[in-house]
Protein backbone atom coordinates (compact mmCIF):
# COMPACT_ATOMS: atom_id res chain seq x y z
CA UNK A 1 0.00 0.00 0.00
CA UNK A 2 2.99 2.33 0.37
CA UNK A 3 2.96 3.13 -3.35
CA UNK A 4 -0.40 4.84 -2.92
CA UNK A 5 0.97 7.39 -0.44
CA UNK A 6 1.26 10.94 -1.74
CA UNK A 7 3.45 13.59 -0.06
CA UNK A 8 0.34 15.36 1.27
CA UNK A 9 -1.07 12.10 2.66
CA UNK A 10 2.26 11.21 4.26
CA UNK A 11 2.36 14.61 5.98
CA UNK A 12 -1.17 14.14 7.33
CA UNK A 13 -0.38 10.65 8.63
CA UNK A 14 2.83 11.82 10.30
CA UNK A 15 0.87 14.55 12.07
CA UNK A 16 -1.58 11.94 13.34
CA UNK A 17 1.21 9.65 14.53
CA UNK A 18 2.84 12.53 16.42
CA UNK A 19 -0.41 13.65 18.06
CA UNK A 20 -1.12 12.20 21.51
CA UNK A 21 -4.77 11.50 20.54
CA UNK A 22 -3.92 10.35 17.02
CA UNK A 23 -5.71 13.29 15.39
CA UNK A 24 -4.31 14.10 11.95
CA UNK A 25 -5.39 17.74 12.02
CA UNK A 26 -7.62 20.19 13.85
CA UNK A 27 -11.34 20.52 13.00
CA UNK A 28 -10.59 23.86 11.34
CA UNK A 29 -8.20 22.21 8.88
CA UNK A 30 -10.51 19.38 7.82
CA UNK A 31 -12.17 21.34 5.03
CA UNK A 32 -8.82 22.36 3.54
CA UNK A 33 -7.44 18.80 3.70
CA UNK A 34 -10.69 17.06 2.83
CA UNK A 35 -9.56 15.53 -0.53
CA UNK A 36 -6.41 14.09 1.09
CA UNK A 37 -8.36 12.81 4.10
CA UNK A 38 -10.98 11.14 1.90
CA UNK A 39 -8.29 9.34 -0.11
CA UNK A 40 -6.56 8.23 3.08
CA UNK A 41 -9.89 7.02 4.46
CA UNK A 42 -10.55 4.94 1.34
CA UNK A 43 -7.17 3.24 1.83
CA UNK A 44 -7.94 2.57 5.50
CA UNK A 45 -5.22 4.89 6.78
CA UNK A 46 -7.60 7.34 8.42
CA UNK A 47 -10.98 7.11 10.13
CA UNK A 48 -13.03 10.29 10.16
CA UNK A 49 -15.04 10.58 13.36
CA UNK A 50 -18.04 12.87 13.17
CA UNK A 51 -16.74 14.44 9.93
CA UNK A 52 -14.43 16.74 11.92
CA UNK A 53 -11.95 14.48 13.70
CA UNK A 54 -9.70 12.47 11.37
CA UNK A 55 -7.99 9.74 13.40
CA UNK A 56 -5.02 7.71 12.14
CA UNK A 57 -5.62 3.97 12.11
CA UNK A 58 -3.09 1.22 12.95
CA UNK A 59 -2.86 0.55 9.21
CA UNK A 60 -1.99 4.19 8.63
CA UNK A 61 0.76 4.00 11.25
CA UNK A 62 2.23 0.94 9.56
CA UNK A 63 2.09 2.63 6.15
CA UNK A 64 4.52 5.36 7.25
CA UNK A 65 6.58 3.12 9.53
CA UNK A 66 5.36 4.83 12.72
CA UNK A 67 5.13 2.93 16.02
CA UNK A 68 1.77 1.59 17.13
CA UNK A 69 -0.47 3.64 19.36
CA UNK A 70 0.52 1.71 22.50
CA UNK A 71 4.21 1.94 21.63
CA UNK A 72 3.90 5.69 20.98
CA UNK A 73 2.22 6.15 24.37
CA UNK A 74 5.02 4.18 26.02
CA UNK A 75 7.70 6.30 24.35
CA UNK A 76 5.93 9.53 25.38
CA UNK A 77 5.76 8.27 28.97
CA UNK A 78 9.48 7.44 28.97
CA UNK A 79 10.30 10.88 27.57
CA UNK A 80 8.10 12.55 30.18
CA UNK A 81 9.68 10.68 33.08
CA UNK A 82 13.18 11.19 31.71
CA UNK A 83 12.62 14.91 31.33
CA UNK A 84 11.62 15.40 34.94
CA UNK A 85 14.07 17.60 36.80
CA UNK A 86 16.09 15.90 39.49
CA UNK A 87 15.80 17.28 42.97
CA UNK A 88 18.94 18.95 44.30
CA UNK A 89 20.34 18.12 46.72
CA UNK A 90 19.64 14.44 46.20
CA UNK A 91 18.03 12.40 48.94
CA UNK A 92 21.43 10.99 49.93
CA UNK A 93 22.98 14.48 50.30
CA UNK A 94 19.98 16.19 51.87
CA UNK A 95 20.69 17.27 55.47
CA UNK A 96 16.95 17.26 56.21
CA UNK A 97 15.07 14.09 57.12
CA UNK A 98 11.58 12.91 56.19
CA UNK A 99 10.51 13.86 59.71
CA UNK A 100 11.72 17.44 59.07
CA UNK A 101 9.65 17.71 55.90
CA UNK A 102 6.57 16.32 57.62
CA UNK A 103 7.08 18.85 60.42
CA UNK A 104 7.44 21.75 57.97
CA UNK A 105 4.26 20.73 56.20
CA UNK A 106 2.27 20.36 59.41
CA UNK A 107 3.47 23.79 60.59
CA UNK A 108 2.62 25.39 57.24
CA UNK A 109 6.18 26.47 56.44
CA UNK A 110 7.72 26.83 52.97
CA UNK A 111 11.17 27.62 51.60
CA UNK A 112 12.27 30.89 50.03
CA UNK A 113 15.52 32.43 48.80
CA UNK A 114 16.42 36.05 49.51
CA UNK A 115 19.39 38.42 49.36
CA UNK A 116 21.33 39.55 52.42
CA UNK A 117 21.13 43.32 52.65
CA UNK A 118 23.81 45.59 54.17
CA UNK A 119 23.11 46.01 57.88
CA UNK A 120 24.70 48.82 59.92
CA UNK A 121 23.19 47.69 63.23
CA UNK A 122 25.51 46.66 66.04
CA UNK A 123 25.14 43.04 67.11
CA UNK A 124 21.88 42.47 65.24
CA UNK A 125 19.71 39.64 66.50
CA UNK A 126 17.95 39.27 63.15
CA UNK A 127 18.99 39.03 59.52
CA UNK A 128 18.21 41.95 57.23
CA UNK A 129 17.13 40.52 53.87
CA UNK A 130 15.08 41.37 50.81
CA UNK A 131 14.11 40.12 47.39
CA UNK A 132 17.10 42.11 46.15
CA UNK A 133 19.61 44.52 47.65
CA UNK A 134 17.46 47.63 47.12
CA UNK A 135 14.03 46.19 47.99
CA UNK A 136 12.12 46.89 51.17
CA UNK A 137 14.03 45.18 54.01
CA UNK A 138 12.62 42.30 55.98
CA UNK A 139 14.04 40.94 59.22
CA UNK A 140 14.31 37.23 59.91
CA UNK A 141 14.76 35.78 63.36
CA UNK A 142 14.32 32.49 65.15
CA UNK A 143 10.55 33.02 65.44
CA UNK A 144 9.77 33.53 61.77
CA UNK A 145 12.47 31.61 59.91
CA UNK A 146 14.71 28.54 59.87
CA UNK A 147 17.87 29.37 57.92
CA UNK A 148 19.17 26.39 55.96
CA UNK A 149 22.84 25.33 56.06
CA UNK A 150 23.29 25.55 52.27
CA UNK A 151 23.32 29.36 52.41
CA UNK A 152 26.01 29.75 55.09
CA UNK A 153 28.93 31.86 53.90
CA UNK A 154 27.01 33.22 50.89
CA UNK A 155 25.46 36.65 50.18
CA UNK A 156 22.07 34.93 50.09
CA UNK A 157 19.74 33.33 52.62
CA UNK A 158 17.92 30.08 51.95
CA UNK A 159 15.32 29.85 54.69
CA UNK A 160 11.99 28.44 55.74
CA UNK A 161 9.21 30.91 56.55
CA UNK A 162 5.48 30.65 57.35
CA UNK A 163 3.46 30.11 54.17
CA UNK A 164 1.41 33.30 54.74
CA UNK A 165 4.56 35.34 54.01
CA UNK A 166 4.56 33.99 50.43
CA UNK A 167 0.93 34.87 49.68
CA UNK A 168 -0.67 38.20 48.69
CA UNK A 169 -2.07 40.17 51.62
CA UNK A 170 -4.89 42.68 51.87
CA UNK A 171 -4.04 45.94 53.65
CA UNK A 172 -6.63 48.69 54.00
CA UNK A 173 -8.71 46.98 51.32
CA UNK A 174 -5.80 46.88 48.86
CA UNK A 175 -4.21 43.61 47.77
CA UNK A 176 -0.43 43.83 48.17
CA UNK A 177 2.21 41.47 46.73
CA UNK A 178 3.63 38.75 48.97
CA UNK A 179 6.74 39.45 51.03
CA UNK A 180 8.65 36.42 49.72
CA UNK A 181 8.28 33.89 46.92
CA UNK A 182 8.59 30.11 46.81
CA UNK A 183 9.76 30.43 43.19
CA UNK A 184 12.54 33.05 43.26
CA UNK A 185 13.49 34.62 39.96
CA UNK A 186 16.99 34.71 38.51
CA UNK A 187 19.28 37.58 39.53
CA UNK A 188 19.23 40.73 37.45
CA UNK A 189 21.83 40.04 34.77
CA UNK A 190 22.60 43.77 34.50
CA UNK A 191 23.38 44.17 38.22
CA UNK A 192 27.17 44.52 38.45
CA UNK A 193 27.11 44.03 42.22
CA UNK A 194 26.87 40.27 41.73
CA UNK A 195 29.85 38.33 40.38
CA UNK A 196 29.71 35.27 38.18
CA UNK A 197 30.37 33.14 41.26
CA UNK A 198 27.46 34.81 43.07
CA UNK A 199 25.16 33.99 40.17
CA UNK A 200 26.23 30.34 40.21
CA UNK A 201 25.59 30.21 43.95
CA UNK A 202 22.16 31.79 43.48
CA UNK A 203 21.21 29.22 40.83
CA UNK A 204 22.37 26.37 43.07
CA UNK A 205 20.30 27.71 45.97
CA UNK A 206 17.31 28.24 43.67
CA UNK A 207 17.37 24.56 42.76
CA UNK A 208 17.64 23.67 46.44
CA UNK A 209 14.65 25.94 47.20
CA UNK A 210 12.53 24.20 44.56
CA UNK A 211 13.58 20.79 45.86
CA UNK A 212 12.74 21.63 49.47
CA UNK A 213 9.30 22.96 48.56
CA UNK A 214 8.63 19.89 46.40
CA UNK A 215 9.54 17.57 49.26
CA UNK A 216 7.42 19.58 51.69
CA UNK A 217 4.40 19.19 49.39
CA UNK A 218 5.10 15.48 49.07
CA UNK A 219 5.56 15.07 52.81
CA UNK A 220 3.12 12.65 54.36
CA UNK A 221 2.18 11.84 57.88
CA UNK A 222 4.04 9.11 59.65
CA UNK A 223 2.94 5.60 58.64
CA UNK A 224 0.20 4.10 60.77
CA UNK A 225 1.66 1.35 62.96
CA UNK A 226 0.44 -2.13 62.20
CA UNK A 227 -2.19 -3.29 64.64
CA UNK A 228 -0.89 -6.18 66.68
CA UNK A 229 -2.84 -9.24 67.63
CA UNK A 230 -3.75 -9.44 71.31
CA UNK A 231 -1.07 -11.39 73.16
CA UNK A 232 1.43 -11.18 70.28
CA UNK A 233 4.13 -9.57 72.42
CA UNK A 234 3.32 -11.49 75.59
Amino acid sequence: MIEYLTPEMTEVLRAGAANAQGMCCTPGQVRKLWPVLRDAEKLGYVRIIGSERPWITPQGRRAIGAPSESEADRLRLIALCGGRKRLEPSVEQDPRTDFDYRSYRSMGWVCTLVVRQPDSRERPLTLRVGRDIDSEPQFLGSRNSIVQPESEGTPFVLTLVPAWMTKPMRRDGILTPPIFSTYPFALDEHDARFSAEDRETWERLRRACYAINTRIRRGKSAPTPTKRVFGETA
